[in-house]
């Protein structure tokens, strides 16, 4: 990233950083917030420090997130893990399931960010069965979706649709990892939230727990 005329106080973190938009299990939020070396809140979403890892949550959408990341120092060598929600696109997904992003399309103003029809993410190799690869399109907001839209996307292979993956990897100008749990299906007649939410809430703190194992053992 280029130098910028902006130079707020940084905060300095730990070497990973994990990025979730919200936390809908508020007892998993609370555990971390209790075993956190330290919290601060600023900007209306809260910065946890680990031993060897850091925590942002509670933001929507890009604007709010690269607002934060601007004040995170030294974020060029940080490694990324991003874990939020989106809508399956692909009628084959019937219920709430973590799943890994391998590359990311843009969608609506997205396409102005990169002249790039996609960009690629990091995946963990070595865990394709329990977190399943797929590709994504981001949106700038909520109700982009229109039947037009969405039988362009089912063309494309496109699988997920969430909110805030190709702005940030434009952002990095670098791969990251980012898993997904789906928590609705994008059908032609509408957008049906999944009714199982117990499981989404299992399938999250799954995928939770698995970025921070890869994190503690390198």
């Amino acid at each position: 990233m280029n130098p910028s005329l902006f130079r707020p106080r940084r905060f300095a973190l730990p070497p990973s950083l994990v990025l979730v938009p919200y936390f809908s299990q508020k007892s998993l939020f609370t555990s971390l917030q209790k075993q956190a070396l330290r919290q601060q809140d600023f900007l209306h979403s809260s910065l946890l420090w680990f031993e060897n890892m850091a925590l942002i949550s509670g933001f929507l959408g890009y604007p709010h997130l690269l607002t934060l990341l601007a004040l995170v120092d030294g974020l060029p060598d940080k490694e990324i893990y991003f874990l939020g929600s989106a809508g399956a696109v692909q009628p084959k997904f019937r219920e709430p399931a973590a799943l890994q992003v391998g590359e990311i399309r843009p969608g609506s103003i997205f396409k102005r960010f990169s002249r790039s029809r996609s960009l690629s993410l990091k995946v963990f190799r070595d865990a394709p069965a329990r977190f399943p690869v797929v590709s994504g399109v981001s949106v700038d907001i909520i109700q982009r979706e229109t039947p037009g839209w969405l039988a362009t996307q089912r063309s494309l292979r496109t699988d997920i649709v969430e909110m805030e993956l190709f702005p940030l990897r434009c952002f990095l100008r670098r791969p990251f990892h980012a898993l997904v749990v789906l928590s609705d299906r994008v059908e032609p007649t509408g957008i049906r939230p999944f009714v199982e939410k117990q499981k989404f809430q299992r399938e999250f703190a799954a995928a939770f727990a698995y970025i921070v194992s890869r994190i503690d053992h390198g």
